[in-house]
């Protein structure tokens, strides 16, 4: 079965497209830090080698130790897309491409000269992401490493745009931002595969790049708009919590960039409880009347997969992998009150003790030391000076917002361990920059103390 994904193609063409994803990343930093002369583009060529890396191990484990799941579901059935298209039946492809008429299964079952499906057809979310796929299926020469070293290397981009903005703001801490980005094994291990994860953490990365130039620098050129839009189709089609879990940061960004440069501070003090109720009105209000075009995703939903998903966790076949956060109601306020256990599961857990496999062991190192480090700040700084030192910079109520915002709505949704690593990468490092942005700013009160 293992000779299906992976074959000596694979083991020749590797290394000749490794040289030259390398090469084009090394005359790219050598230009760049030409023109700008950045001293933190010596992290690019060692983040890329991550990214790529990790790319590489993912296709290796999911080959040798999982034998199948959904890398290779991805991976297979983007092949038998290209082969419809290296066949010249364009048409056929875009009646593939078509969920709404359904015509995929009719199309393969017709000799099955093309390949396989590996996911129903009326799931328009793999579809798109199998969609995205194909081109680089096509330049990979359809062999299953390279398509996803030059996944990678394409959503690596967008990362390094994130990590743009945030050293913009603090350039005091290239080399903390770059570890919590870019060096993190878990993020660079399950972001870097065939994966809707893979393109939907890129696309926040190109989406933060978009807002932050465009309305906070307000540099109106519309490569920016350009960057925004295109990301929030990403998440439209891949996954659309995505954009409603950065939606009420964006605006609070926005908006308290612009209180803070306003002279009357008093105003400022009376706006912000203002800004806070309307933003979660507002959110609120588009969840109601978007459910349609949210689907599985739409509150109501939402609520009862996670009551379905806690209800679940009794079943056997999950064994010691799941997780219980105990029993609540469906409904805004039985939600609210499992905020702290949530969290709790998604930033820290699994624990080292919780680990039943090497692949839980690295995430339970990682979430020890994230708990070890929040705990350290906690402890050493007043809560009220915290609290002062969030509010004090736009950029790190955002990345705050969404960090938690997103972890608890992964731990709240999410039924075991293997799914929760993979499901909260794109929460962890902005949660790691925030703490790193909060010891910065406390640096005076840890010395003292």
């Amino acid at each position: 079965m293992q000779q299906r994904y992976l074959d000596i193609y694979d083991l020749l063409l590797s290394p000749f497209y490794f040289i030259l994803i390398l090469y084009i990343a090394y005359y790219y930093k050598n230009t760049k830090l030409h023109i700008y002369h950045k001293k933190h583009y010596k992290y690019f060529l060692p983040a890329l080698f991550c990214k790529i890396f990790g790319s590489i191990c993912l296709c290796l484990i999911y080959t040798y130790y999982y034998d199948g799941g959904d890398v290779i579901n991805y991976f297979v059935s983007t092949k038998t897309f290209v082969n419809v298209l290296l066949e010249g039946h364009i048409e056929k492809l875009f009646d593939m491409l078509d969920y709404k008429t359904n015509n995929i299964n009719y199309i393969l079952s017709s000799g099955n000269i093309y390949g396989t499906l590996e996911f129903s057809p009326s799931d328009y979310y793999a579809l798109f992401t199998v969609s995205l796929t194909i081109p680089i299926c096509l330049i990979a020469c359809k062999s299953f490493i390279v398509t996803s070293m030059i996944l990678a290397s394409l959503s690596f981009i967008g990362l390094w745009k994130l990590y743009e903005v945030f050293i913009d703001q603090f350039p005091q801490l290239t080399k903390e931002f770059a570890f919590a980005i870019f060096f993190i094994p878990s993020v660079f291990f399950w972001g870097s595969g065939i994966l809707k994860d893979t393109y939907t953490f890129s696309a926040v990365g190109f989406y933060i790049y978009g807002l932050y130039n465009y309305q906070i620098l307000k540099k109106r050129n519309f490569q920016y708009l350009f960057m925004m839009i295109g990301a929030i189709i990403i998440f439209i089609y891949i996954k659309p919590y995505f954009f409603f879990a950065l939606l009420p940061g964006s605006l609070i960004w926005i908006f308290f960039h612009r209180i803070k440069n306003m002279k009357n501070q008093l105003l400022a003090a009376m706006i912000v409880p203002l800004l806070l109720i309307s933003t979660l009105g507002a959110v609120v209000f588009l969840l109601n009347n978007f459910g349609e075009y949210l689907g599985e995703y739409s509150l109501d939903n939402v609520l009862n997969k996670a009551v379905k998903t806690q209800q679940d966790l009794i079943r056997e076949q999950y064994g010691g992998n799941s997780y219980n956060i105990g029993e609540f109601e469906p409904t805004i306020s039985g939600i609210l009150m499992k905020i702290p256990a949530a969290l709790n599961l998604a930033l820290f857990r699994p624990y080292i003790w919780d680990a039943r496999n090497p692949v839980m062991l690295l995430s339970g190192v990682e979430n020890l030391f994230m708990l070890s480090f929040s705990l350290y700040i906690l402890i050493k700084v007043k809560f009220s000076t915290l609290i002062k030192s969030i509010f004090s910079h736009p950029l790190l109520i955002f990345s705050i917002l969404f960090a938690l915002f997103f972890a608890f709505s992964v731990g709240l949704t999410t039924a075991n361990y293997g799914a929760l690593a993979r499901l909260k990468i794109p929460c962890i490092p902005f949660y790691l920059c925030s703490l790193f942005i909060l010891y910065n700013l406390n640096k005076g009160s840890f010395k003292r103390k």
